[in-house]
């Protein structure tokens, strides 16, 4: 549920791929960005891949090191 996502932290979503037995695929997004894909339901909140499936959220690994100039 988007109140339960915290502020200030990095998400890192982890696609296995293994329906297709590829290397792993990593989405890495900030809070805010978490919180504007969150998907409501009654009982939860789900963050759906189709929403991080871009290059804006793919292997961006620069969001750690800006979180760290942050801190």
């Amino acid at each position: 549920m988007r109140y339960r996502i915290e502020d200030a932290c990095i998400y890192i979503f982890v696609n296995l791929n293994a329906d297709v037995m590829a290397h792993p695929t990593y989405y890495i997004c900030t809070s805010e960005e978490v919180k504007q894909k969150v998907k409501q339901y009654t009982t939860r909140g789900i963050v759906d891949l189709s929403t991080i499936n871009s290059e804006q959220f793919i292997e961006r690994w620069d969001k750690l090191e800006l979180t760290h100039l942050v801190l």
